[in-house]
Parts: structure tokens; C-alpha cells; sequence
């Protein structure tokens, strides 16, 4: 076997021939005449090969003499050669592994077939994350001969960095791995294959060595937005736990920088399944690799995307053009405008009146009475849980003693909504980001955008969009609520915690709803309780409709009712109910002097401000009466309705009614109550058909008062055992 090795290097420093001095070597064209010599002398003996290396690029055959002496030689040795051909792919990888890594031993080929194994288990049994193909047998084949180096890193250096000038097929490849694996090996990674993503880039030594075959600019890009101490990957990775865990954002820039070598099809960088192929390992969650480039690619100034491919370049994208936007543009003032235009174009209020968007004082809120009033405060005046004296309830309170021109009357029809002082500056900052991508989809004619850009900024205006609406409803969650004990001037506001999902009308009427902060059904009953427990009875013993609206609407120590129509439907309810003497009222349309007009009971009743609600106590008792003609001994029917209602007389013909109610009042024994609950149901209530009502009325005082922690434990059992209501005073 003849090996010859630089012969084009040899032959292109040489001397053309001519009628000077004869060279010990011969000058340029004797070299060729060697050639032929050579290779017809090998040909013609046998068991003989010569074998010739040639250069892999154009940088290497040295200028336009090299590129003649290949030209020759090549033309001189394919005469009897075989066919010139590059190692295959699959044998480059068998040349490289064989060149740094000693032969697997035997008692450690389990290991390796273990860790293909899993490799191989993972891309098979999670197919769609990866590319196809990856969980046939024939990849299998190649991650053997290439253990234990991935086949993916292999890929990216022989299809993609070969490509380069000055990057020798696998002269260089070696020169890279092998610095690559002595980092690696000093730092005792653990990583079950060498991969893309393993690769150390922070390393000066493998920096150094990639940056002989790239432009020098690459330098400041791979130290910012790929891999080194102060670069943006390791920056998301330590802000994001379930990031940094895996170090998943340096992983994907580390797979993503592999692949953007310039290719010779004019392809830019890799899918997005392929960077995840070039980062998972068995046993960790895939996706994260994924989500991790998606929060890379929304800051990264040199990471670009187009669909699923990603790429590095040295030219800034439209990122860093947006960040610049963002920052010298864009004010908390501006940001502020764009979050108040997006609430105030929620159209779903939920039980409101109405919302009142970013309110900055009292003039700012009407005080009417139609219905209770949502005042979303100006994003300034934040609050926080337990936090009495925040700035939102400190204008909470302004707003609720004042209005425009005097004292505030309606105030128990406001409730306030405010931002989370630990979300603001993440709303605020995402909204001056949305303005900036926007204003640059504005502009992409002045900017002369390409068609990529463009669309890269009309994607991530979008997101930007939704992100901002996201975190509206995440930092606009807090309800500020006035409460006050009966008899006191000071106001408590109470926090409530609204749900994240939906319109801030909604989601606020909701969750004050499931708190009986605001109550869109009531019934007849608790009216009546309300009525006697603030003594609204006049000396007559009515109370005016009109008054009782008022009262509901202007004290914060009464149950706060959504609107009018919540206590009129109560009113009706009451009066329609059959137990209305013992636990609700009559409805009279006036009274003068001391009779009531127009008395209305056991029916549905249409209240107007100026009727009245009576206590049944004050009616006259209904006189018995006889009936003319009626039998002897036969004694007349009692009329069944009190003075001021007349009900029509059953016939003589007709079967005389029994009683159509029931009411009975129990008192329990708060030891022995379950056993007396049983003992009524068994005794009394099975006995009386299936329109049984059973109210069970829970009446305690405490002359100490009940503890926080007591009133929160009571009022939560009460509502998940389904109280119709329930309060402390």
C-alpha cells in the first residue's frame, strides 16, 4: 500500500518547467508524469493500492495553482483509480468515534445498549416530538456506531458545518469533539449521550476553536443569546424554576447555534422538533425543551423564526427593535391607556350596574341607585392581601365618603377592584412590549421589513396581545369591599380574591356572589329579619318601600343587593309566601291615618317606592262571620284574609276544606339536635305529604365576640352545607 498524503500541497509550491535548473523533485509538470508512472505501475502488479488524499475545500487547495494541480492529479490518477468518493456519513461517524474513544468494552456494553435502549423507547413512544423517522431501527443502527455521541450532533457538524470554507470534513470535526469532550469530561457531566445541547459553549477553549471558522462578530452573539455568564438563556433558565431545573433554555441555544451554519441548499437552521431531538434525554419532559425556545425567541436579539425553523444571525432581529421601542417610546402612562381601553371594552359586566374603569377620585364615580357599581381603580392604587392601609383602600375610602359636590349617599353600591402590587410592573411592562410590536407592524413600509419580519412581528403583536390580557385578569383579582357594624362610623374593608377567567365584571360577581358580598336572590324571610334586626318598623308598623330601597342602598352595615329589582322580587316572595304571617309581611298600596289601603296577602305583589310592607302583627284579627242559610248547627266560615281583603264564600253545595298550612316552631338542644332532627322528620314532617318545608334557624352569642378565626370557620361549613344565609353581628 503506496499512501500519499498534501501531494496537492507538494505539487503547488513547484516550478513550472523551462530551461533553468532541474529541482531534486522535479518541477510541476513532472509531478504529474510521476502520477501516471505511479498509479500504471500499481495497476499492473497486484495486491498493490495507492492511495491519495486531496483536499475537502477550497480554502485547503490553496488558491489558483492548488486548484490546477488537483485538477491534474485528479485527472491523472482517475484513469485507473476507483471511483473518488467521501466517506459515507455513517463511516465519517466510525472515523471519529474510533479517533477519541477507545473500543466499548465488554462488561460496559449493557450500559450502551441500556442508554440506546431508552433513547430509542423515548423517540417510539413519543413520536410526534420528534422527527420522523427517529424510532426505526435504522436510526437505532447509527446511535451505535456513533455512542457515545449522538447522531443529531454528528449531523449538524458533517451536513451543516462542513458546509463552511474553512471547515475541514473531519479534520475539523475531530478538533472540535475533542475539545468539546475534555470540557465535558473535566466537569464530569452526566449526560446519558454527547449532544447538541450538551455541548459546552461557555468554553473559552471550544469558543475559540468555532470562531476560527466564522466571522468574528459571532463572538458578541454566542456570549449574548447563546451560552456564557452573562448570556440570556442562563438568564431565563435561573428566573424559571421548571427551566433551570434541566437547564433547558441553554440547551435549546446551544442546539439552535449547531444548526445555523449557512447550508448549501440555502436552508436556514432547524426545526423545531429537531432542536428538542438535539436536547431531550430519557426521563425528562420534552415540552419543556420546546417552551423553553418559545420564551428564548420572544427576547433573544440574534434568535430568529420563521414557523417552526429557528436560527442565529448576526444581524439583529426585529426583537431587539421592539425592546428598543418598548423602553425609549412607551411610558406605564401608555401602557396604563391600553390596559384601561381593554377593560373598559369588556362587555360582560356579570351582575353589576355598571363598570367604572380606573377611577382617580370621588368625582370620578356617579352616585346613583341603579344597582350596585364596580369601580376598577386607577392601576397607582394597588392593594395586597391583609394589607389594611394599601393606597387602593385608602382611596377606596375617598371614594366611598365622597362624590362630586358632597358626602357620598349611595354607599353600599360600590364595590372596588385592584390591581395586585406584585403584578402591576409584569402587566405594565408586557403592555408597553404590545405597543411596540404593534407600532412596528404599523410601520413595516418605513422600516422596510422583509416578508419574515413582518410576519414576525404581526406573531408576536399577538401573543403580546393575548399575554396582556392574560395578565390583566391575573393582576386585577383583588375586591375591596365596605363593611360596617350597625350603631359604628368606622368602615372595614374586606379582600376577596376573584378568579382569573373571563370579563373582571364576571369574574367579580361571581366570586362576591359565592361570598353573599353581593346578592342577586333574596328572600322574603331575611327582608323581614333585616327589618326587625335595624328596627326600620314606624310606630305604625309599616315601613315604606322607598325607604327600605334606601336603606339597602346607602348603609354598608345592610346586605348588599345587586339592584332594586333583587329586593322587589324579595318583597314579592314574601308576600306570596304561606307562612307570610309568622315570618314575613303584608304589602299595603298607602294607609291613611292608621288603616292600610289596598292589603295584599299570600300572593305576588309588584312593590312601588310608595307602598308599604306591614308587620302582620299590626292587622286587625279576621272576624268570624255566618253565612246566611246556612244549616243549623252548621257554623260559619271564618273569612280568611285581614281587613281590607275579601275572599269569596264556599257554596252550600260545596265539601268544607281543611286546613291547607302547616307551621310549627321547634326548639333543639344543641347535643341532642340530630336525634330531635330525626325524631321531627319521623313524627311530624313524614306525616304532612311532600311539600315539606324544614328551615333550620342557628341562633348563638358570644358577650366576648367570636374570633376571626371562628367567624371564617362558621361562614365557610355554613355556605358548603348550603345555609341560605349567614352572618355575624
Amino acid at each position: 500500500m503506496v499512501l500519499i498524503d498534501e501531494w496537492v500541497a507538494y505539487a503547488r509550491q513547484l516550478r513550472d518547467g523551462g530551461d533553468g535548473p532541474r529541482l531534486a523533485g522535479g518541477d510541476f509538470d513532472t509531478q504529474f508524469t510521476f502520477a501516471q508512472a505511479l498509479t500504471e505501475a500499481a495497476a499492473a502488479v497486484p495486491d498493490t493500492v495507492v492511495l491519495v488524499s486531496i483536499p475537502a475545500s477550497d480554502i485547503e487547495v490553496g488558491g489558483g495553482r492548488g486548484r490546477t494541480a488537483l485538477e491534474k492529479l485528479k485527472n491523472v490518477v482517475t484513469r485507473k483509480a476507483a471511483q473518488w468518493q467521501p466517506a459515507s456519513p455513517d463511516e465519517s461517524f466510525e472515523i471519529v468515534r474510533r479517533r477519541l474513544f477507545d473500543p466499548v468494552p465488554a462488561d460496559r456494553a449493557k450500559v450502551r445498549d441500556g442508554v440506546i435502549r431508552a433513547f430509542s423507547d423515548l423517540y417510539r413512544n413519543q413520536a410526534k416530538e420528534f422527527p420522523s423517522g427517529i424510532g426505526d431501527g435504522d436510526y437505532r443502527k447509527r446511535m451505535e456506531l456513533s455512542y457515545p455521541i449522538h447522531p443529531e450532533l454528528f449531523d449538524r457538524l458533517f451536513d451543516d458545518w462542513s458546509a463552511l470554507d474553512k471547515f475541514q470534513r473531519t479534520r475539523g470535526v475531530l478538533r472540535l469533539m475533542a475539545l468539546a469532550i475534555s470540557q465535558l469530561w473535566q466537569r464530569g457531566d452526566q449526560s446519558l449521550l454527547i449532544m447538541p445541547g450538551n455541548l459546552p459553549m461557555d468554553s473559552g477553549a471550544l469558543v475559540s476553536e468555532m470562531k476560527k471558522y466564522l466571522e468574528e462578530a459571532w463572538d458578541p452573539v454566542i456570549k449574548s443569546d447563546v451560552d456564557g455568564p452573562n448570556a440570556l438563556p442562563l438568564r431565563i433558565d435561573g428566573e424559571s424554576r421548571h427551566f433551570g431545573r434541566l437547564s433547558a433554555t441553554r440547551r435549546a441555544a446551544r442546539t439552535v447555534y449547531m444548526g445555523s451554519a449557512p447550508r448549501p441548499d440555502g436552508k436556514r437552521g432547524v426545526d423545531l422538533k429537531s432542536v428538542v431531538l438535539g436536547c431531550a434525554q430519557p426521563g425528562e419532559p420534552v415540552g419543556q425543551f420546546a417552551d423553553a425556545l418559545r420564551r428564548l425567541s420572544g427576547e433573544a436579539t440574534h434568535l430568529y423564526v420563521d414557523g417552526a425553523q429557528y436560527w442565529y444571525s448576526l444581524q439583529p432581529n426585529v426583537t431587539r427593535m421592539a425592546a428598543d421601542r418598548a423602553a425609549s417610546n412607551y411610558t406605564d402612562d401608555h401602557a396604563d391607556d391600553a390596559v384601561r381601553a381593554r377593560l373598559a371594552g369588556q362587555r360582560d359586566r356579570g351582575d353589576f350596574a355598571a363598570v367604572q374603569v380606573f377611577a382617580e377620585g370621588p368625582g370620578d364615580v356617579p352616585d346613583d341607585d341603579n344597582g350596585v357599581r364596580l369601580v376598577v381603580l386607577t392601576p397607582e392604587a394597588t392593594h395586597s392581601l391583609n394589607d389594611t392601609n394599601s393606597s387602593a383602600a385608602a382611596l377606596a375610602q375617598s371614594i366611598l365618603d365622597q362624590r362630586h359636590g358632597g358626602p357620598r349617599l349611595n354607599r353600599n353600591l360600590l364595590v372596588f377592584a385592584a390591581a395586585a402590587a406584585n403584578r402591576l410592573s409584569e402587566l405594565r411592562a408586557a403592555a408597553r412590549l404590545c405597543l411596540a410590536w404593534q407600532s412596528i407592524v404599523d410601520d413595516h413600509e418605513a422600516l422596510d421589513l422583509t416578508p419574515h419580519q413582518k410576519g414576525q412581528a404581526e406573531s408576536k403583536a399577538e401573543e403580546l396581545s393575548q399575554q396582556v390580557d392574560s395578565l390583566i385578569a391575573e393582576a386585577f383579582t383583588l375586591a375591596l369591599t365596605p363593611n360596617q357594624e350597625a350603631g359604628t362610623a368606622k368602615i372595614e374593608w374586606l379582600t376577596t380574591k376573584a378568579g382569573t377567567s373571563g370579563d373582571i365584571g364576571a369574574r367579580f360577581s361571581k366570586k362576591l356572589r359565592a361570598e353573599e358580598k353581593l346578592i342577586t336572590s333574596y328572600s322574603g324571610v331575611r327582608v323581614r329579619m333585616d327589618i326587625d334586626r335595624r328596627g326600620l318598623w314606624s310606630d305604625h308598623g309599616d315601613v315604606a318601600v322607598a325607604k327600605l330601597r334606601e336603606a339597602y342602598a346607602r348603609y354598608p352595615h345592610m346586605p348588599r343587593l345587586s339592584s332594586t329589582q333583587v329586593l322587589d322580587a324579595a318583597i314579592s316572595t314574601g308576600t306570596a309566601s304561606t307562612g307570610w304571617a309568622q315570618e314575613a309581611f303584608a304589602y299595603a298600596e298607602g294607609r291613611d291615618g292608621s288603616a292600610w289601603a289596598g292589603v295584599q296577602t299570600a300572593q305576588h305583589v309588584n312593590p312601588t317606592p310608595s307602598g308599604l310592607l306591614v308587620d302582620p302583627d299590626r292587622l286587625p284579627a279576621p272576624e268570624p262571620v255566618a253565612a246566611a242559610g246556612d244549616e243549623p248547627g252548621q257554623r260559619a266560615e271564618a273569612r280568611a284574609g285581614r281587613e281590607g281583603v275579601s275572599q269569596p264564600k264556599p257554596t252550600a253545595s260545596a265539601p268544607r276544606p281543611g286546613p291547607t298550612g302547616f307551621y310549627a316552631q321547634f326548639s333543639l338542644d344543641p347535643v341532642r339536635c340530630i336525634k330531635q332532627l330525626g325524631e321531627i322528620a319521623e313524627h311530624v314532617s313524614a306525616h304532612l305529604g311532600p311539600d315539606v318545608e324544614l328551615v333550620l334557624e342557628v341562633r348563638a352569642a358570644n358577650p366576648d365576640g367570636f374570633s376571626e378565626s371562628a367567624q371564617r370557620t362558621v361562614s365557610e361549613n355554613a355556605g358548603n352545607l348550603g345555609a341560605a344565609a349567614s352572618e355575624f353581628e
